[in-house]
Order: C-alpha cells, then sequence, then structure tokens
C-alpha cells in the first residue's frame, strides 16, 4: 500500500474557529497512526547488514556468515525474507562450494567444482513463510565468470560459469512465532583445502510482513 494521508486537515480548523483550543481529533489521530504501522509493515526494512570479510579454513563445511532471524519475523503465511549473499573464490586448482541454509536444513548444497579463477560469487534468495512450520525457498547461485569472445565461443577465455536456480519447500522447521531460526552460509572445499579458499563479504536480509 502506498502512504497517503486518510484524515480530513480542516478537522481541527474547524474546532479552532468555534473556539476549542482542541486540535486533531483522538479517532483521526488513532487512523493516521494506524495507515503509518499498516505502510511501514507492508514495506520491506533491512533487518540485517554484515560486511564483515570471512574466510573459509579447510575443507568444511565452514559456517561464513549466519544470522539469528527473531521469533514471530515471519509471523503471517506469505512474508518473506529477501537475501543478498556475496563473496569470492582463491584463484588455486582446488574445487570449492557455496552452501546455504535454513534452520539447520540445506536450501543451496551445490557439489564442489573446479574454480581456478579469482573470481566471485552470489546467491540471490527468496523465503516466504507457507506456515509457522514450513517455508517455500526460491535461491539462485552465480559462481565464477563467463568469457565470450567476438565469435560468440563460450569460455574460450579459459574462463567457466555455474548457475543454479532451485525452488524447494523446507518442512519441520522450528515454529516460526515462537522460535528463533538460524540462517547460515558455508563452504565446501575439496582435498588439500587452504584458509581463503572461500570468502564471504556481504549478507543483506530485508522482510517484507503483510
Amino acid at each position: 500500500m502506498s502512504l497517503a494521508r486518510t484524515t480530513n486537515p480542516m478537522a481541527s480548523s474547524i474546532v479552532r474557529i468555534i473556539g476549542d483550543s482542541g486540535g486533531a481529533l483522538t479517532r483521526d489521530v488513532a487512523s493516521e497512526i494506524d495507515n503509518l504501522i499498516a505502510w511501514v509493515r507492508s514495506s520491506p526494512r533491512n533487518i540485517k547488514r554484515d560486511f564483515s570479510v570471512v574466510n573459509s579454513a579447510g575443507v568444511g563445511p565452514d559456517v561464513l556468515h549466519t544470522f539469528t532471524l527473531p521469533a514471530n519475523s515471519l509471523e503471517t503465511n506469505g512474508d518473506y525474507l529477501t537475501v543478498w549473499y556475496g563473496g569470492t573464490f582463491a584463484a588455486n586448482v582446488r574445487n570449492k562450494a557455496v552452501q546455504a541454509q535454513f534452520d539447520g536444513q540445506n536450501y543451496e548444497a551445490a557439489g564442489v567444482t573446479d574454480i581456478q579463477g579469482a573470481v566471485g560469487w552470489a546467491m540471490a534468495v527468496r523465503i516466504a513463510r507457507l506456515s509457522s512450520t514450513s517455508v517455500r525457498v526460491s535461491d539462485t547461485l552465480f559462481e565464477n565468470a563467463m568469457g565470450i569472445t567476438t565469435a560468440a565461443v563460450a569460455g574460450s577465455f579459459g574462463t567457466g560459469s555455474n548457475m543454479f536456480s532451485r525452488s524447494t519447500d523446507l518442512a519441520g522447521v522450528a515454529n516460526l512465532n515462537s522460535n528463533t531460526v538460524v540462517m547460515r552460509v558455508r563452504s565446501v572445499v575439496a582435498a588439500g583445502a587452504a584458509a581463503g579458499d572461500v570468502v564471504q563479504n556481504m549478507s543483506i536480509i530485508e522482510l517484507t510482513q503483510q
């Protein structure tokens, strides 16, 4: 909904003309506040910003960024989270992956792939409440980079790209009305892993309620 004035601004003027020092009528003030609350609730609002740089430590899974969603944040069926995660990969021959969880359940669990360039990864996610104990997660994970020559030959620059898109229903999550829920991003690296093979440096989470 849009934010709009819900009362008649002439109401207080008429009261003053007849000699009452009043102001806006109580019912008008209450109506304005209710309208403001409804507008705020239906607008996305940021509940998490994390720009800390967190490195993987080994083979993993290693936890990178975490966020504890307060109880009753997704309080009504249809409330949802908009999430953006981002980071980088080290330039080496080790296979790597980025994974994500909601309440301990994987919604993005791609296996390790051969990522050799010093490039980035990004994950865009929507998490919508279906019931007090279930959510639907739609996510897209982009890894690495793609080079296209003037001859329209993909990968001819020695680069490659992975893109995963999924829509997953998670049942049996902790009751969203009364429990906090932990959201995690994790790294996984093949044998021989070293610190910093996978890095996360951004988490932005917004909540939209009804």
